[in-house]
């Protein structure tokens, strides 16, 4: 039995390239043809740099009755714009400022009519009468008044739309000159994915990781034209803009093939002796074609590859920050921006970032760091508002699950997809639960929503974060939003529609309320794409299996609910050139899904921008929650929204013949990483979760949650879990059956069926994967392996170095009868500060005031325990406050934080802290040989 627990674990093999009969590429050093040319990359050349000229005139009239409008979207008929160039149009929608009084708000759409893009595109703004002074809006919602002048918008796509934000005092009538200067370009923003169309438009290439296959397929007539066999979990692919050559990146062959198009044959083969990372995931190329880079998941590098005459070449490899994931290149590729899948550092001090590097050298210029707003250096903003310390405010809130940077067509917006947690606690209930507030009480499964951070990147090297406009419309306290200076974040949470008024919803447990918030929830988003022109937006729900339309110049959601996909948990789409159609690809089918999108790239009818109309007002039939810093809520007017995107499945195209996963792994393996309602009744009641919520493909979020039993870190279930016997940080789950059937039923509100309850336990028992290792020094390993077989397996013993006393009769490696081994190292934490803070318990009632008390930091499990008669859920052994198992060490080093209450963020630290609390004695030496042998595990 033993050693199935690892039979599905994914281990690099040296050399396991099975490419096709004509081609035979070879290990590591042998990477393909030779270098014929070390000299400059090889572009694509862009077209002639005509210039363009537009100019307009724009008269203002603050007396215009549209301002006087109960509803806070920009409206028509307030700015008359004159002028234009026939290639470039300009319209203007205005609106007051409710925090910046004697301002008017003017939001400028420049069109561009041609099939070619514009770059370098500056606006300057001339005073004709009553301008004198004008404020930049479009980042900055706080920004001052400064005379008119240039303000640079960066790029303008083919058949897209560019945006401004200005703002003009609103004492009389006004007018502005606007001048648009700017060069024609073929170039368009790239962005790493599974799947990728040709330039010309005629084919689709998908790689099939479960298959260790690359797909093509005929775009004219959605078939499958070709399998390209690239061992080893190929995870992206992409195109040169010649159409020339595909490139693809394989996770666990730590490889790069380079196909070449026409004959689809792999023409060369880089590895790690070519300085390929481990798990490289992501790969682009850069618009002009002339540089390739791959990011190493587990490398925590960047690898640069150039083009020559043959092929590709390695031209360098830099160090970045841990995770690298989804990438994207500006459209001079001179930029490159990286997404790092995790936040950094410790719970009060812990903050997502977007890497940014030069492309020619490849080194990190530049960084946008995504903060928590209530760690501990922060939250003095709320604080303030009540007058406590910023300690009884704090609570966990990281980005993370940070999916990638995709920017639109003209690289002008960086649209990127997280999470964040909820402050409040993860419940569990049977049937007994007693009424409790809508804090301590949501909807079942209702924890983990889906964010989109829009990033402004019209300089390219100096990107920041979008401001929202909640910061100066949003009813709460002046000092307090322009101290958080709230961040431009689209959440999707559930809606309500207000008793008697069916076109007016409010949505509920926003983080903050403000006009580009989703009508409607769905599940953890991992890819963004864009229709023609870059006017909509397209965001991929992983969990939810479906397509989310934003304008993608306005920010506002375009429909209430959301396009519904055939297939399981998608990963990634790509559009045709002319916009018609798009090419999903999913972790979970094996097909991919051809989505119509012509009502999208219609000639003559492209999308113009859009608004949700939207007020804040008290609701007292809804009461707010979470609504500390105020009592109104933000109102959305849902007359005119369509119901759902204008869009259709028209084609599944069949990418492998057979499934190589076993069906009841599949099945699990789906039911894992799903929290669609109506396609999966009995997993979950919510879009908004699931178990892949927490452990997104079986790992970890890197964070904490408030549970059930206390405030506990995120456990990786890398490897599986069979072999660690007794599951959760004190023991608390006999095997992975009793784990899915009581957190499927409890925390998710489903009631799956006893086999969709075996599939979805031997998934987790012995499908997930575990990583690659970082490359170690062997030696040095060796030597701490001796230091940990003398000092550390006392506690983590077996094959998955735990304490859960796992029993080798059990089927599903759970544990034995009598129980695991707990252990008190010095861990009790009375606040782990991932719950809300101890002040907003003051708050609530009585009842629910306790519950937040007993649910912060960690106390005594049993018969006696108020939590559990209160939610009524499945009664917990008795285990004490101190004690906790030893944890599983499989894929330890790539865990973000350590300790059930996460205490700490390396694994230096908690190998320090163990020595202390059990003076083991290890030397300096000591703890170095065991760190470096702990990573090879």
């Amino acid at each position: 039995m033993q050693a199935t627990f690892t039979s599905l674990a994914r281990r690099a093999a040296p050399c396991m390239f099975l490419f096709a009969a004509a081609v035979a590429p070879a290990c590591d050093g042998e990477s393909g043809p030779p270098d014929e040319e070390a000299g400059p990359p090889v572009t694509v050349p862009d077209i002639a740099p005509d210039p363009v000229l537009a100019t307009f005139e724009i008269a203002i009239d603050p007396g215009s009755p549209a301002l006087q409008s109960a509803t806070l979207e920009p409206k028509p008929g307030v700015a008359t714009v004159t002028g234009g160039s026939g290639e470039v149009a300009l319209t203007a929608h205005a609106k007051p400022v409710v925090k910046r009084p004697g301002i008017v708000w003017v939001e400028l759409y420049f069109e561009n009519a041609a099939e070619t893009a514009l770059r370098d595109v500056v606006v300057k703004l001339q005073d004709m009468g009553g301008a004198a002074e004008v404020h930049d809006f479009t980042a900055d919602v706080f920004a001052e008044a400064a005379a008119p002048g240039e303000i640079k918008l960066g790029s303008v796509a083919a058949r897209g739309v560019g945006r401004l934000a200005i703002g003009v005092a609103d004492k009389g009538p006004s007018k502005l000159g606007v001048t648009l200067t700017g060069k024609r370009t073929a170039r368009r923003s790239t962005s790493s994915a599974p799947v990728a169309v040709t330039p010309d438009g005629k084919e689709a290439w998908a790689v099939v990781p479960d298959g260790d296959t690359v797909a093509v397929i005929d775009t004219a007539k959605d078939e499958r034209i070709g399998q390209i066999p690239v061992a080893g979990h190929p995870a992206s692919v992409s195109v040169t803009p010649d159409g020339a050559f595909v490139l693809v990146a394989a996770s666990s062959a730590n490889t790069v093939s380079v196909i070449d198009r026409a004959t689809k044959k792999v023409v060369q083969v880089l590895g790690e002796a070519d300085g390929i990372g481990r798990e490289p995931r992501h790969l682009v190329i850069t618009p002009d074609g002339g540089r390739a880079f791959v990011s190493a998941y587990v490398g925590d590098s960047i690898t640069s590859l150039v083009r020559n005459k043959g092929g590709f070449r390695v031209e360098k490899t830099v160090s970045v920050k841990r995770r690298p994931t989804g990438m994207s290149v500006s459209p001079d590729s001179g930029t490159l921006y990286v997404a790092h899948f995790l936040a950094f550092g410790r719970l009060l001090d812990n903050k997502g970032v977007l890497s940014v590097l030069s492309t020619d050298p490849l080194e990190p210029v530049n960084e946008v760091v995504m903060n928590d707003t209530l760690n501990l250096d922060r939250a003095h903003c709320l604080a303030d508002v009540f007058g406590v310390s910023a300690k009884r405010v704090v609570t966990e809130g990281a980005p993370t699950q940070i999916a990638g940077v995709f920017l639109n067509p003209a690289g002008t917006s960086g649209w990127v997809p997280f999470t964040r947690i909820a402050a409040g606690p993860i419940t569990e209930k049977g049937p007994g639960a007693k009424p409790l507030s809508p804090a301590l009480d949501p909807k079942p499964g209702e924890f983990s929503p889906p964010f989109v951070l829009l990033a402004d990147t019209r300089v390219p090297r100096e990107p920041e974060e979008h401001l929202s406009i909640g910061n100066v419309e949003r009813p709460v306290a002046d000092s307090y939003v322009q101290c958080e200076r709230f961040p431009a974040e689209i959440e999707l949470t559930g809606r309500d529609i207000i008793p008697g008024q069916p076109d007016r919803q409010v949505n509920r447990f926003p983080a903050f309320p403000a006009a580009n918030m989703g009508l409607t929830e769905t599940g953890i988003l991992r890819f963004v794409g864009f229709t023609r022109g870059g006017r909509r937006a397209l965001l991929l729900a992983h969990s939810s299996d479906e397509i989310v339309v934003y304008d993608a110049v306005t920010g506002h959601p375009s429909t209430q609910r959301h396009f519904q996909l055939s297939g399981n948990n998608p990963t990634g789409l790509a559009v045709t050139p002319d916009g018609s159609k798009a090419y999903v690809v999913f972790e979970n089918s094996l097909s991919a899904s051809v989505v119509d999108l012509s009502a999208y790239a219609e000639e003559g009818a492209l999308p113009g921008p859009s608004y949700v109309p939207y007020e804040y007002r008290d609701v007292p039939e809804i009461p707010p929650v979470g609504g500390v810093v105020g009592s109104q809520q933000l109102v959305r007017h849902l007359e005119g929204v369509p119901d759902v995107p204008e869009m259709k499945e028209i084609a599944q195209v069949p990418l492998l013949d057979a499934d190589p996963l076993a069906k009841e792994m599949r099945r699990g393996r789906t039911l894992f990483s799903s929290s669609n309602p109506e396609k999966y009744p009995t997993m979950t009641k919510s879009r908004l979760g699931t178990c892949g919520a927490c452990h997104p493909d079986g790992a970890s979020d890197g964070t904490l949650w408030s549970t059930m039993e206390g405030e506990r870190r995120t456990m990786s279930l890398r490897g599986g879990v069979a072999g660690r016997g007794w599951l959760h940080a004190m023991g608390t789950h006999k095997d992975a059956s009793e784990f899915a059937s009581i957190i499927v039923k409890e925390r998710l509100g489903g009631d799956l069926s006893k086999d969709d309850t075996a599939a979805l336990a031997r998934w987790i028992a012995f499908g997930i994967p575990n990583l690659q290792h970082p490359k170690v020094d062997e030696a040095l390993a060796e030597k701490g392996r001796a230091v940990f077989q003398a000092s550390c397996v006392g506690c983590h013993s077996g094959e998955q170095l735990t304490s859960g006393e796992p029993d080798p009769g059990s089927e599903l490696g759970g544990g034995v009868e009598a129980g695991p081994v707990l252990y008190d190292v010095g861990t009790l934490s009375e606040d782990s500060h991932v719950l809300v803070g101890p002040f907003f318990e003051s708050l609530f009632p009585p009842l629910e005031a306790q519950l937040f008390h007993e649910l912060r930091g960690d106390r005594d499990l049993g018969a006696d325990d108020f939590v559990q008669q209160t939610f009524d859920f499945r009664a917990r052994l008795e285990r004490k406050a101190s004690e906790y198992k030893a944890p599983s060490l499989v894929n330890v080093w790539d865990s973000a934080l350590f300790f059930h209450d996460g205490r700490y963020d390396t694994l230096a630290d908690a190998v320090g802290h163990i020595d202390a609390a059990l003076m083991l004695g290890l030397s300096a030496d000591d703890k170095k040989a065991v760190l470096e042998y702990l990573r090879t595990l």
